[in-house]
């Protein structure tokens, strides 16, 4: 199968899919009776009121908010494996995605960044949950679908168009 080869693409696919894997959990903890919470609302809650959330374009507002910053979290998902190798990525996957819980549903939030404050401790687990499946997956993909040399720190800045040239450096 052919690789990807460029750190950008990479982190959008590896975060739409992990953004998949955290709104599955998150759906299975609102069916369950858990939680009744979900990326997002906390995303819309960014541009939104709080009672403009739920309406359709809100809604809309949500979606788009929400796979916005999964893919941004994917693309440093890249350099991160490319700072810390991909070794033991299931491990740095959730790390990661707890990290990202912290920082974007805990101190952002307390900041004001969005109109979803405070939670109910039941939410707050259910999204630290869907975060976890949100790191790993996307760690996961990314170590599945990315080239070798996109996860070595030297080639940090290089994008790897043709990789015959490469071999001329050599």
């Amino acid at each position: 199968m052919k690789k990807i080869t460029d750190r950008f693409w990479l982190g959008v696919i590896s975060g739409l899919g992990g953004n998949l894997a955290k709104i599955v959990v998150e759906q299975v903890s609102n069916r369950k009776g858990f939680s009744k919470s979900n990326g997002y609302t906390t995303a819309a809650g960014i541009f939104l009121k709080k009672l403009d959330i739920l309406s359709p374009y809100g809604k809309a507002v949500g979606i788009i908010a929400d796979n916005m910053i999964a893919m941004g979290l994917g693309v440093t998902c890249i350099y991160w494996l490319t700072l810390m190798g991909k070794d033991k990525h299931f491990i740095k996957g959730a790390g990661l995605g707890a990290a990202e819980w912290g920082v974007l549903y805990g101190v952002a939030s307390r900041l004001g960044a969005t109109s979803i404050f405070p939670v109910k401790p039941k939410d707050a687990i259910a999204t630290f949950i869907s975060h976890l499946a949100f790191g790993v997956t996307k760690m996961t993909i990314a170590v599945n679908l990315g080239d070798e040399r996109l996860f070595k720190p030297k080639n940090l800045t290089m994008e790897i168009d043709e990789p015959q040239n490469l071999l001329s450096k050599i």
